[in-house]
């Protein structure tokens, strides 16, 4: 018991030291060291995806409540080798200890994990690279009447997180409501649809691209857009405004969209 305290004791004066004196580690050392001492870090899977859902639930009044579940991937670290105790920093402020772990990363991003293992006498430092992207999902309610400027609409979220990504994503619109569907009406009573894509700062539009304005006679429509390396600041945001000049259209909006971190 006496040696196990004074080689965790050892532990923390090396780390201690290695805090207060900067170092540089190139791939070549850490590889080095792990080869000696037969220790190495490993993860699972390097690349995980977090995932968004908000369903709007009306139970008649118009008054949506927002129902919202997150779900963060969750990788496990190991050690594996002749190894005796661990520290990992995840690169999103936490930190562990031990030979096996697991986490989860409350937003999407690059992380750098560093894993500090003592083996023996020795400390190997073993650094792992992973990524957190987003898969996003929006069950809205029916658009809501705003009689001026347009008829009704509905603004969809899109989770913009401050990082460089390329996000695929689609809109859906289906006719949801007791006037004639879509598919059967005359042709000056066409359902209609607008779809804008809006960059936000500190919750004021900026900028916005229109990619759908146009009359359709299906009783289901999608939308399907890319924006590629998209750089987000803290503040940023991007949305989905549905927009409908017919009070006659009782769409119900949905979307979805995966953002690949880059």
């Amino acid at each position: 018991m006496i040696g196990r305290l004074a080689k965790i004791g050892l532990l923390g004066a090396i780390v201690a030291s290695l805090l207060s004196a900067p170092a540089v580690y190139s791939l070549l050392d850490l590889e080095a060291s792990n080869s000696k001492n037969n220790v190495v870090a490993k993860v699972d899977f390097a690349e995980g995806t977090n995932h968004y859902k908000l369903i709007e639930v009306d139970n008649g009044d118009n008054n949506e409540e927002q129902v919202v579940t997150y779900i963060q991937h969750e990788f496990v670290f190991s050690i594996q080798g002749n190894a005796e105790s661990a520290e990992w920093d995840f690169g999103d402020g936490s930190q562990s200890i031990g030979l096996i772990i697991s986490h989860q990363y409350e937003e999407p991003g690059f992380y750098i994990v560093t894993a500090t293992i003592l083996s023996g006498d020795t400390l190997v430092v073993n650094k792992l690279e992973i990524t957190v992207n987003l898969k996003g999902v929006v069950e809205a309610d029916n658009m809501e009447c705003t009689c001026a400027p347009t008829a009704k609409d509905t603004l969809i979220d899109l989770q913009a997180t401050p990082l460089s990504v390329i996000m695929d994503g689609s809109v859906t619109v289906k006719h949801d409501g007791s006037s004639e569907p879509c598919s059967s009406r005359f042709p000056f009573q066409d359902c209609h649809l607008r779809v804008k894509l809006q960059w936000t700062q500190d919750g004021q539009i900026i900028f916005e691209e229109t990619l759908f304005d146009d009359t359709f006679r299906t009783d289901e429509l999608t939308i399907n857009y890319t924006l590629e390396w998209i750089n987000y600041n803290d503040g940023d945001g991007l949305q989905i405004l549905l927009e409908t000049d017919q009070f006659r259209d009782w769409h119900k909006p949905s979307a979805e969209w995966y953002s690949t971190v880059v």
